[in-house]
């Protein structure tokens, strides 16, 4: 008999992989879809970094705090990745066959995406703060492309992007609130 843990594990990896192979190609895909993947596979991670680049530079500092935020927080949410991956090393498509690598890619665990974890680390910090929600909104959506093109590729499933969505938003969620508690913390001390 299966146990209730077993059974749901059953249907979501069932889930999962019938959605991976309705947007993973079985055959090679022609020039122009393999470079129009691979270009959201990975671009949106540099137009970040030239976003995050213009944030650092700018004169007030207040643009740079949020920049390094950003950064600090996108850096713990990897470490939770890798603590995940260290748990429970789950195969990429290509390593346990039930699909191709149409890009190179190494063979380490694949949930959850430490691309889509980033790229919605850094949406949801620039969506924190009103003077870059416009950013915010524009880095969350280029991560739907993305997290597209990363399972057309073979090297994600779909629910590698649900972890990484619900990773960085436990991680942007819980430094903000940390750091939203310990500055009204400050602002609410009487003076002696």
């Amino acid at each position: 008999m299966m146990s209730l843990i077993a059974w749901i594990g059953t249907i979501v990896y069932d889930w999962d992989l019938r959605l991976f192979q309705a947007i993973h190609p079985t055959v090679p895909p022609s020039p122009a879809m393999l470079h129009l993947a691979r270009v959201f596979a990975d671009g949106p991670l540099v137009l970040n970094a030239g976003v995050l680049g213009l944030m650092l530079v700018q004169p007030r500092w207040s643009m740079r705090g949020t920049a390094l935020k950003a950064l600090v927080v996108s850096a713990v949410a990897l470490i939770g990745n890798a603590l995940i991956d260290m748990v429970w090393n789950r195969a990429r498509p290509f390593v346990a066959g039930v699909g191709h690598a149409w890009i190179t890619h190494a063979a380490t665990g694949s949930f959850p995406s430490d691309h889509l974890t980033a790229q919605w680390v850094v949406a949801g910090m620039l969506l924190l703060d009103p003077r870059t929600r416009r950013w915010g909104m524009a880095v969350a959506l280029l991560g739907l492309p993305m997290a597209w093109a990363r399972i057309y590729l073979g090297v994600h499933y779909p629910g590698d992007m649900v972890g990484a969505l619900a990773l960085a938003a436990l991680a942007t969620l819980s430094i903000w609130r940390a750091a939203t508690t310990r500055s009204l913390s400050r602002v609410n001390v009487p003076a002696a």
